[in-house]
């Protein structure tokens, strides 16, 4: 079997995971805002500045993670189709 391949494979099988963590992580950060600060008292609390800027950090981190959403998906599944190739290729 072509090492090259399959280590194109790899790559690739690591990449679509990574893609379903980004959503995962995503999901839950946005559930987490919505509990917690899209409420009457995390209204209030942003406001005064008591929620230290937690609620902002947490937007911002779920937009930096949603936008490693494409490029791990199309890492993955280009990884995935060249190891098919050299696979495919080598017997």
């Amino acid at each position: 079997m072509n090492k090259l391949g399959l280590f194109s494979i790899v790559l690739g099988v690591i990449g679509l995971i990574s893609f379903l963590i980004t959503i995962l992580l995503v999901g839950y950060i946005d559930e987490r805002i919505q509990n917690e600060c899209d409420t009457d008292i995390g209204t209030i609390g942003q406001i005064t500045g008591l929620d230290e800027g937690e609620c902002q950090n947490g937007r911002n981190l779920s937009d930096s993670v949603s936008s490693l959403r494409l490029p791990s998906l199309l890492a993955g599944t280009v990884f995935l189709a060249i190891g098919g190739i050299l696979i495919r290729n080598r017997n």
